[in-house]
């Protein structure tokens, strides 16, 4: 089963914010933007196990970053 697409329009600074954070944490696109929606449309309970996972060990990472600038 497919799944319906959509397209957005972003400011290019989002964009570059969003490129970066894909960059950084090897995420796609796709996961992030879906992620967002459901957290924003309070159903984060829906997005996969796998992107929740990401976001934590990516949080986990800044946490780490910020601790050893301090």
């Amino acid at each position: 089963m497919t799944k319906p697409q959509i397209t957005i329009r972003l400011s290019p600074s989002l964009l570059t914010e969003l490129n970066q954070y894909v960059e950084e944490t090897g995420t796609s696109k796709t996961d992030v933007v879906v992620s967002a929606i459901a957290q924003y449309l309070g159903c984060a309970e829906s997005v996969p196990l796998i992107q929740r996972m990401a976001e934590l060990e990516r949080r986990v990472k800044d946490l780490e970053a910020e601790k050893r600038r301090n």
